[in-house]
């Protein structure tokens, strides 16, 4: 087996006991058996805002706004692999997550 990696789960349905739920609860389960260290990030109910484009964060610093973007930064900064998580609605990503990867 190669070395245990450090995985980042990013939920982002608004459905908490939803499907897509379902399928990272699953994928956690057999990362963790196979030795793997997981978090998991529920962008669905954190305090995140979207990136207004300000420049303040020289697009490495920390976002000014101060909500939970720097938790997330923070666990992105020490993960290995990042797995993302959505429902999809018409035709493409939760609106939760596209908050999430336009604002890192």
């Amino acid at each position: 087996m190669d070395h245990d990696m450090n995985i980042l789960v990013i939920e982002s349905s608004p459905h908490k006991k939803g499907s897509s739920n379902l399928l990272a609860e699953n994928f956690v389960t057999g990362a963790e058996e196979a030795g793997h260290q997981v978090e998991i990030f529920d962008s669905a109910r954190a305090d995140l805002h979207p990136c207004l484009g300000c420049g303040a964060c020289g697009m490495s610093a920390p976002c000014f706004q101060k909500d939970d973007m720097e938790i997330l930064r923070e666990l992105i900064l020490k993960t290995d692999m990042m797995v993302f998580v959505t429902p999809l609605y018409y035709f493409g990503m939760s609106a939760q997550l596209k908050t999430k990867i336009h604002k890192y």
